[in-house]
């Protein structure tokens, strides 16, 4: 009798061991993956952040003064700021193109001289736009003068 009492009690703790290991590699595995899924989100919300500044242009209209600050702001940026005005057509500031491979020869300059081609009017409206590569970077903004 005693033998067999020891026997159960043997089976029995080594059941109860077997479902404690169990609930420990189940905890761990959906630990782990709330935490991957946590970093993903985490990833994401900082490559928005990081873009804020320049998305936050993306669909709305700005007027001409702050297509000036815009260009001022991204100076020194690898940005192509293009502004289309109803005067003059379209002009880059800081980079040529959205390639990112060559400077524009237009300055802020041209954009605030009075009788130039390239003027910006303070008081005009520009709709923002937000350009991106092949790599969803983005590379560019375009302001359209309307």
């Amino acid at each position: 009798m005693e033998n067999s009492l020891k026997g159960l009690l043997l089976a029995g703790g080594t059941v109860i061991t077997c479902i404690i290991i169990g609930l420990g590699f189940y905890i761990a595995r959906e630990a782990r993956d709330t935490a991957s899924a946590g970093s993903g989100q985490i990833n994401r919300l900082n490559a928005e952040f990081m873009e804020s500044d320049k998305i936050m242009y993306d669909g709305i209209d700005v007027s001409g003064s702050e297509v000036l600050n815009v260009i001022n702001k991204f100076k020194n940026d690898e940005l192509c700021i293009q502004v289309d005005t109803k005067k003059g057509g379209l002009a880059s500031y800081i980079y040529a193109d959205t390639t990112l491979t060559a400077r524009s020869k237009h300055s802020i300059k041209e954009a605030q001289e009075l009788k130039g081609i390239y003027y910006v009017n303070p008081n005009a409206l520009f709709q923002g736009n937000v350009l991106r590569d092949d790599n969803n970077v983005i590379v560019g903004l375009l302001f359209k003068q309307i």
